[in-house]
């Protein structure tokens, strides 16, 4: 389901899912960041058996630590920052999790998002976050597993997990949030010398 892969360099390991490409073979990536899109194939889905399905993209970002010493609020600034560079400034924290570990948590959080700055092409996105704070490197890493919505079935299963405490989310985003636990639980740092 998940493959091992490396960042930067080789200087982080955690893992990705089958089928999803490196977005530096085709376009400029900051340097602080990983990202990867899916590359599947509509005939492909079933094969992989993960629940996600043709549009996601994952980004591994290592940003200088945020202020705030309390670790939900430190996501709730990443978060900010993610619907701002998303032109938006809601969004709704649908599900949160402290994970075992030093300082990481997770996170789905629901916002409507404005495709290339245009109000009319609004869209609901899903951000499957992860927060790890390495405070001994002064910098939190932030994973992001992207889901964008449009089909009027799963935003509708989406309106009802808003809602309703025990209604169940699309697979699609049980499928990013399993991801994102396991990036968070395979999340190892092979060489600090990154950080200096």
């Amino acid at each position: 389901m998940y493959q091992t892969q490396l960042f930067y360099g080789g200087a982080i390991a955690s893992v990705i899912p089958k089928g999803f490409l490196d977005a530096s073979l085709l376009r400029e990536v900051p340097d602080t960041q990983e990202v990867f899109v899916n590359s599947r194939k509509e005939t492909e889905i079933d094969e992989f058996k993960d629940g996600l399905g043709l549009d996601e993209s994952v980004i591994v970002d290592l940003l200088q630590q945020v202020e705030e010493t309390d670790d939900l609020k430190a996501l709730q600034v990443h978060l900010s920052e993610i619907s701002d560079l998303n032109g938006s400034s809601e969004w709704h924290l649908l599900k949160h999790e402290v994970k075992s570990g030093p300082n990481a948590q997770t996170a789905i959080a629901v916002e409507p998002a404005y495709k290339w700055g245009k109000k009319e092409l609004k869209e609901t996105l899903v951000v499957c976050i992860a927060l790890l704070r390495l405070k001994e490197f002064e910098t939190d890493v932030v994973i992001t597993v992207n889901i964008p919505l449009k089909g009027e079935k799963e935003l509708r299963k989406l309106s009802d997990a808003t809602q309703y405490e025990n209604a169940s989310i699309p697979a699609s985003i049980e499928g990013g949030y399993r991801l994102i636990q396991a990036m968070v639980r395979e999340f190892k740092v092979l060489d600090s010398s990154l950080f200096v």
